[in-house]
């Protein structure tokens, strides 16, 4: 398997990225700008620029899903980046805040709580939370003194979600269940 790595100059900080056909997607946490790579030569191809903060980014395959730590996502033209609309995400309690990591899967959005080990799983067409996953079990066991669980990704392939947080010593894989929406 080919690997190949590069660095983001010091002035910012790299925070969500996704790959939607033969592009790469990569927020800044706080310098409003998304850079494009061609996924082939990993060359930035174009920047987009944003207001606010970027922390997770996931897309479906047509747009991109991007959060800020607030309670909304932000659907995006994936040429223009250009905004879309605007999803508000809420439980049965009222509006979730500080949604972090994306992954979208089979047409729903998990989404990562910033600062809790839970994964909430979103409606993007509606914005409604219709599971929630936690993962405390997996810190117990991975954790190794980091932070808590902030990574997931998902192999369309295997069907199986990778689970970690930031500084662990561990990546879990796992099959979940399919959620009836």
């Amino acid at each position: 398997e080919y690997t190949r790595k590069i660095g983001l100059d010091a002035n910012y900080f790299g925070e969500g990225i996704t790959i939607l056909k033969d592009r790469i997607y990569q927020l800044t946490y706080t310098t409003g700008k998304c850079f494009i790579y061609n996924k082939n030569t990993l060359q930035v191809v174009d920047e987009k620029k944003y207001s606010g903060e970027g922390w997770g980014l996931c897309n479906d395959g047509e747009y991109l899903y991007m959060s800020d730590g607030s309670e909304r996502l932000t659907k995006r033209d994936a040429k223009t980046f250009e905004i879309v609309e605007t999803i508000e995400v809420a439980d049965h309690n009222g509006p979730l805040r500080n949604i972090n990591e994306l992954e979208y899967v089979d047409g729903l959005i998990f989404a990562n709580i910033w600062q809790t080990n839970a994964i909430i799983v979103i409606q993007p067409e509606t914005g409604k939370v219709v599971a929630v996953i936690n993962g405390s079990s997996l810190e117990a066991q991975g954790s190794n003194g980091g932070d808590v669980l902030n990574g997931i990704a998902y192999n369309k392939t295997s069907g199986k979600f990778y689970l970690t947080g930031k500084y662990w010593s561990k990546m879990f894989a796992a099959t979940l269940n399919k959620v009836a929406v």
